[in-house]
């Protein structure tokens, strides 16, 4: 249960970053004006960097069968 809610709580950490980079770089927020939010972004940025590097790990050495027939089948119900 818990490893199949990790990819969309993924996708949302990264939807969070992106948006606060677009607004940063079109100046709606300055960073150094609301901190909080700019840790709490930084922390997102970390917790998908690890997520990504795991599951690249996994991936690269079979280690793990678990993960590599949950990307098949979602490769398969796209398509590809």
């Amino acid at each position: 249960m818990l490893s199949r809610m990790l990819g969309p709580l993924a996708v949302i950490c990264l939807g969070a970053v992106v948006m606060f980079v677009f607004f940063a770089t079109l100046g709606g927020i300055a960073p150094g004006d609301v901190v909080w939010l700019t840790i709490v972004v930084g922390l997102l940025t970390v917790l998908f960097a690890v997520r990504s590097l795991i599951v690249r790990h996994e991936l690269g050495a079979r280690g793990s069968q678990a993960t590599m027939r949950s990307v098949n089948s979602l490769r398969e119900r796209r398509g590809f």
